[in-house]
């Protein structure tokens, strides 16, 4: 579990536990229910703000970081759109 960087949920984890006391769980079957899909899973993208201080004001805080980074990308799928409609 710890290569796949995940955490049960709580019905994984009774799964688990059920398949555990009956004496059928196994290595495999762990990797498989560790590997479903949860609904409430995101993705998340971290970057090191170490790496993004160049391009910003010294006191910029993270949250304004993001924020700026998310308004560029929009207008930059905006500029797309605007080009390719020609």
């Amino acid at each position: 579990m710890e290569s796949e960087e995940a955490t049960p949920s709580l019905s994984q984890a009774q799964r688990m536990k059920q398949l555990s006391q009956s004496g059928r769980l196994d290595m495999d079957t762990i990797f498989a229910i560790m590997t479903e899909e949860k609904g409430n899973q995101k993705e998340t993208l971290k970057i090191n703000t170490s790496k993004l201080k160049k391009y910003f004001p010294k006191n910029t805080t993270p949250k304004q970081m993001e924020e700026t980074i998310i308004k560029l990308l929009e207008r930059e799928l905006q500029r797309k759109r605007n080009r390719d409609s020609r």
